[in-house]
């Protein structure tokens, strides 16, 4: 019994191992005040707002920079979204003319000046046990 219970350990433990980490540090924001919604994305879909993101953090932020850390991310491709929400209401404010009024970002930077980010320009691939940093500087408009 132990030598089974040892092995499913073990085959956990390499599991685990074999996840990754996403790292995620944000600059540029304009104020101390709300929160950095920073949200990690696995498919196009769910990164345009047509499905779920794999995991939203609700960061602090401090000295106008805010961070979060994804931990055990199965190896694959993924898309990081972020936005400022300096009133803490839970969604990127914009004008009347669909222009947002908060700061925002994504996983590589690559903001189209008068659309949207894309998925397949921001996407990286996570290796399996990797650690994956990435600097976001927010656009303000």
């Amino acid at each position: 019994m132990k030598i089974i219970f040892s092995f499913f350990l073990l085959i956990f433990a390499i599991a685990v191992k074999a996840q990754g980490t996403i790292t995620v540090k944000v600059s540029n924001l304009k104020s101390n005040n709300g929160v950095a919604r920073i949200c990690l994305f696995d498919n196009a879909a769910a990164f345009n707002g047509e499905g779920k993101p794999v995991q939203c953090v609700a960061a602090a932020v401090t000295n106008k920079n805010a961070s979060a850390v994804f931990q055990n991310i199965p190896a694959g491709t993924y898309a990081v979204s972020v936005f400022h929400d300096v009133n803490s209401n839970n969604k990127l404010d914009v004008n009347f003319l669909g222009i947002p009024k908060e700061g925002y970002g994504a996983s590589k930077n690559k903001l189209p000046f008068a659309s949207a980010p894309v998925f397949a320009e921001n996407q990286f691939t996570l290796q399996s046990g990797a650690h994956v940093q990435l600097p976001i500087k927010l656009r303000h408009l």
